[in-house]
């Protein structure tokens, strides 16, 4: 037991520690080397989800056609974000017509199939687009997104770290078992105090409102996922990132975070 958890920390860290430096490095470089970055996660994160929750093969092979037709669009304009709809709103489209017309499933799984989809872009897809909008349009973008991913994994690293020695008291047992109270708070306290840093390093108040933000819908983000993969009885996301489960696992977080940072920062540019 002491020897396959001390292997799987040790490829935990590795694949870890390349993850993390691949997305700082992204984020410094920015323009499309940051969005082909984003655009990957978010098809890897969809490839995943749409084969754990059972999508006829041949319909997850193509969208990765139009994911190399939209990465090779965007090597070739000078600004990206429409490669998005490049990629999944025809995929979308044939996506749709090809369940209108098949005559292998019923109307009930025609639906079913439609609506895993739509979640699917809906869940997985929009976060990584305002990624790359937040980071291309606001004011403070680059250090949005990298404040926004250094608190996210403050936050997990520590709630995983003190939940795992201390924790007992669970938040959700039937759909996280290892997801404790103790751990949450940990996660917490430390992104306050990162909050506080960035607040001081970059000296935009929103920072101490994020880091406060960011625990409750980084737990929330998890538990949705966690959700995702007990109604389809897996255990993991996928096989592509060794140690962390799936690259869904390592990101539910962000991917549910997203949406909610580009809220609190909008409405602060709007009103304030």
């Amino acid at each position: 037991m002491n020897k396959y958890f001390n292997s799987n920390f040790i490829i935990r860290s590795i694949t870890g520690f390349l993850y993390v430096i691949i997305i700082l490095f992204s984020i410094e470089k920015g323009g499309k080397f940051f969005r082909i970055v984003m655009m990957l996660l978010s098809f890897i994160c969809l490839f995943e989800y749409l084969i754990i929750s059972r999508t006829e093969m041949y319909l997850i092979k193509i969208v990765s056609f139009f994911f190399i037709i939209s990465i090779l669009i965007d090597l070739l304009i000078k600004k990206g974000l429409i490669s998005y709809m490049i990629c999944f709103i025809p995929y979308s489209a044939i996506f749709f017509i090809i369940q209108l017309f098949s005559k292998k499933n019923s109307h009930k799984e025609k639906i079913e199939q439609v609506s895993r989809l739509i979640f699917g872009l809906v869940y997985i897809i929009i976060p990584f687009y305002l990624a790359n909008y937040i980071y291309d349009t606001a004011v403070y973008g680059k250090e949005l997104i990298l404040g926004t991913f250094i608190l996210v994994w403050t936050n997990d690293s520590f709630s995983y770290l003190i939940g795992r020695k201390w924790g007992k008291r669970k938040i959700a047992i039937s759909i996280s078992p290892k997801k404790s109270i103790e751990g949450f708070i940990g996660g917490f306290i430390s992104c306050l105090i990162l909050g506080f840093l960035l607040y001081n390093i970059w000296g935009e108040k929103y920072w101490v409102i994020l880091s406060f933000v960011i625990p409750f819908f980084a737990t929330i983000g998890d538990l949705v996922e966690s959700t995702i993969k007990r109604s389809y009885r897996v255990k993991n996301s996928g096989i592509f990132f060794p140690g962390h489960g799936g690259f869904l696992d390592r990101l539910d977080s962000f991917i549910f975070v997203m949406p909610i940072i580009t809220t609190i920062v909008t409405s602060i540019g709007y009103f304030f």
